[in-house]
């Protein structure tokens, strides 16, 4: 690994701050100690500094101690729970925020002490891949031989010029949600949400001219939410067949027109006062869904709170996928964390990167997606994660997360995704706000993101 290229990493990675979290996953703070579940973007905050957790470890000969560093609270619960079953290696958890996260990864690296297990922000894995900085592992994955991925997380979540350096560990989604019982007061069918941007946009002018709510809790494009015009705009324009940019990586297509009519929809939505301010800077869409002022809300697979917070509302509460434009697939974007290990591990200590493989193997097992799902309250990577007796009991919520998961897309993979963050918020921004068209803004965001991509 070239000095100068880690430096150039540590610095990006510095300029990006919480950009970051942009890509995926991950809950952030809603301040009052809860995770929001805006798939990390903008604010992925959960971790409070570096926090440690430890558990397990039988008697006799001392465990193989390994570290597992990760971006938010919650994900320490993986800790006790691999020790459990585990006399022979401890983890613990290294919780820390990302913007610190990924600046320490790097000293370590440098160092020579990293972390033996890294969940990784899966926006990540083509710079630290392009670095040298993460091991090989497709004998692992075929050593394993899971079937039943799905199909979206390969390769992006896993592969880098051709090799596994990763495996999906935590997943999570772009969804909506809705309160019932505010559909049913604006005489629409709860059971029926909004399926098309015309429906989606008739059931929001519903809502707001015969109740009392806001229909829609949407950030899109605030200068504090780097990351949700890839979490929340990028699915609307999937869904009508556009892309970020083309296959060869060469040149953005964000200027066409399934992106032109993706921000017309928002534009409408906004004109219209059917949503709170897209270009705010408060990037947390579920509180104000949480206290009900408004029926539906964008947002991620990270929900489970909201049945401790807000009871009455868990219990009026549906899931849909975001809407389409006529003749479209609904579709989401799944972020989340691929779980790595550094290469230095590997070259090392073989003790140790034998545990970070058990640990990884643990991770995709039966119980390892439990933790995932029911202790932590993410996606797990494989289809058997969610056949749980847990999902089935709020299927009427995570159907549609498993349809997601199924029809999603994982982030545009380029080593320098996060620097293309900035046009195209800027981009949208600029059109809902008036200042450009939809057109003259993304043709702009195109010249800006080309201009990244041709740097190599």
């Amino acid at each position: 690994m070239q000095e100068i290229e880690r430096r150039r990493l540590l610095q990006g990675i510095a300029a990006a701050g919480t950009i970051g979290l942009a890509g995926c996953g991950g809950g952030g703070g809603n301040g009052d100690g809860s995770s929001d579940g805006n798939g990390g973007t903008g604010g992925d905050g959960g971790g409070t500094g570096d926090t440690q957790t430890a558990n397990g470890g039988g008697s006799g000969s001392s465990p193989i101690q390994i570290t597992l560093r990760e971006r938010d609270d919650p994900m320490a619960a993986y800790a006790p729970a691999f020790n459990e079953g585990h006399d022979d290696i401890e983890v613990k958890a290294s919780i820390q925020p990302p913007e610190e996260k990924y600046r320490s990864l790097i000293s370590e690296i440098n160092a020579g002490n990293a972390p033996e297990v890294v969940g990784l922000d899966v926006i990540y894995l083509p710079r630290f891949v392009e670095l040298g900085a993460l091991a090989d592992l497709g004998p692992l994955y075929n050593e394993m031989g899971h079937d039943d991925y799905f199909d979206p997380l390969f390769p992006d979540f896993t592969t880098w010029n051709d090799t596994i350096h990763g495996l999906p560990f935590w997943i999570d989604c772009s969804v909506y949600v809705y309160n019932k019982a505010h559909f049913e007061e604006a005489g629409l069918d709860p059971e029926s949400p909004p399926e098309t941007f015309q429906e989606f946009l008739d059931a929001s002018r519903a809502i707001k001219e015969n109740t009392d709510y806001t229909p829609l809790a949407l950030n899109l494009a605030g200068s504090g939410s780097l990351g949700l015009e890839l979490f929340f705009f990028m699915p609307h324009v999937w869904a009508g067949g556009g892309k970020l940019f083309n296959e060869e990586m060469t040149e953005s297509l964000i200027d066409q027109q399934p992106a032109i009519d993706a921000l017309k929809f928002f534009k409408t939505m906004y004109e219209e006062d059917l949503s709170t301010d897209p270009t705010s800077n408060d990037t947390w869409t579920l509180p104000p869904f949480i206290n009900q002022s408004t029926s539906m809300a964008f947002s991620a697979g990270y929900i489970s709170h909201i049945a401790d917070q807000a009871p009455e509302v868990w219990e009026n509460m549906g899931t849909a996928m975001f809407p389409k434009p006529e003749g479209g697939t609904q579709s989401s974007f799944l972020g989340g964390n691929a779980v790595v290990i550094p290469e230095q591990i590997k070259q090392q200590s073989p003790e140790k990167f034998e545990a970070a493989k058990e640990f990884i193997r643990w991770s995709q097992s039966e119980d390892g997606m439990r933790t995932t799902v029911e202790d932590i309250g993410y996606l797990p990577p494989r289809q058997s994660g969610l056949e749980t007796d847990y999902v089935e009991e709020q299927s009427h919520l995570y159907d549609e997360f498993t349809r997601a998961m199924e029809q999603g897309h994982a982030p545009p993979m380029h080593p320098k995704i996060i620097q293309m963050q900035d046009p195209l918020n800027g981009a949208l921004a600029r059109a809902l706000l008036g200042e450009q068209t939809p057109e003259e803004a993304l043709s702009q965001a195109k010249s800006e993101i080309d201009s990244i991509l041709q740097q190599g």
